[in-house]
């Protein structure tokens, strides 16, 4: 498994690769958008014999400063269930404390993301523009579990 940061190059195979992934181009157009507004704070690919099968964002929360978000996460439906999304996670996670973030919020399957250390526990008192019952929170500097906290996502998230 290789797994590296994201290049300008690699731009066109993300965008399809989120495409085929999710079926439609809606986070493919997000990703460029939040790109474009400068709110990516981290994006790592997978690749398996120079192709990307995996790629996983972090964009910036304008509230709580600090924060990061996680999306988009993608692997490539061939390479699914091998923990290729697993590993992006978790090295992710790891940029994530290394770049001084003070906790991320994702918002997805809380059964799924519960074994990378994401808590419903933790996103308990926030509020958020998505679905709360969704949204969980990874805690990485203290006190950050169980705040309470408007969650404000970049205006990416909400262009159509």
């Amino acid at each position: 498994m290789t797994l590296r940061f994201l290049l300008p190059e690699d731009r066109e195979e993300v965008a399809e690769l989120l495409t085929l992934s999710f079926g439609r181009p809606d986070e493919a157009v997000l990703l460029e958008r939040l790109r474009d507004a400068g709110d990516m704070r981290l994006e790592l690919i997978w690749l398996e014999k120079r192709a990307i099968r995996g790629h996983i964002g972090f964009a910036r929360l304008d509230a709580p400063a600090g924060w990061w978000a996680l999306a988009p996460l993608c692997v490539h439906p061939r390479n699914r269930r091998r923990g290729v999304a697993g590993e992006l996670i978790r090295h992710g996670l790891d940029h994530a404390r290394q770049n001084r973030a003070k906790a991320v919020a994702v918002l997805g399957d809380p059964a799924y993301y519960r074994r990378f250390g994401f808590s419903a526990k933790a996103a308990e008192n926030l509020s958020s523009p998505f679905s709360i019952a969704h949204t969980l929170l990874y805690p990485i500097r203290p006190g950050m579990a169980g705040v309470t906290a408007d969650l404000t996502y970049p205006a990416a998230f909400f262009q159509n």
